[in-house]
């Protein structure tokens, strides 16, 4: 009886080089990517996002599964990788953590705008709490107009900037890991260049 000679096991391409595939659209590169950082980054994204949806909108923790949604952004994020500069794995894990927290937290807030338009068209002899957890109709219609200013002034930005400053301002990263993430040549290089974005934000918003 002959004993079967598997074929030996060909190891994966070094991290370096299914990075470089990828930025070229190259599938299988991708795919091993995603089947590499997935677990991590989906784990890092969606405890995260489950501990601030429960503490902060438990009405809308009930009917959005961030662990779904991770998934999702995860496969389009690995094809849009144009503002990472990194070379190394931590990098690249907390650059996706980051850009994929920010996209879900995008569309939360798209839901929460939902919601408040349909709750602003609703009478109040309905019995039913117009204002809503943000006070007042009057200040929730004010801190959203302010949020929808920023929202509009960040996208004036170039994308590498609007990541800088989304994850310095929401306490995501460090300046030293962006620097790695971003591709400044310094920690002083990503820090000088979130106060100049800051300042640029502010002529924006005082223009608008």
């Amino acid at each position: 009886m002959r004993t079967a000679i598997l074929a030996p096991v060909e190891p994966p391409p070094p991290f370096e080089t299914d990075l470089a595939a990828a930025r070229n659209g190259d599938e299988a590169a991708i795919a091993r990517l995603a089947e590499r950082f997935y677990p991590t980054v989906q784990r890092l994204v969606h405890n995260k996002l489950a501990i601030d949806l429960r503490s902060t909108k438990p009405w809308l923790a009930a009917r959005f599964s961030t662990g779904d949604v991770v998934h999702e952004v995860f496969s389009q994020v690995l094809y849009d990788m144009g503002s990472f500069a990194g070379t190394t794995e931590e990098a690249f894990v907390g650059y996706l953590a980051i850009v994929i927290r920010n996209r879900i937290i995008d569309m939360v807030r798209f839901h929460e705008a939902d919601r408040r338009d349909g709750r602003r068209n609703l009478r109040p002899e309905h019995g039913l709490d117009v204002a809503g957890p943000e006070g007042d109709p009057a200040t929730a219609l004010a801190r959203g107009e302010l949020r929808e200013q920023l929202r509009l002034a960040l996208a004036q930005l170039d994308e590498r900037t609007q990541l800088l400053v989304r994850a310095r301002r929401e306490g995501q990263a460090t300046f030293a890991e962006l620097a790695a993430q971003l591709g400044y040549a310094t920690e002083s290089g990503a820090r000088r260049a979130f106060y100049a974005a800051q300042a640029r934000l502010a002529v924006l918003l005082k223009e608008s």
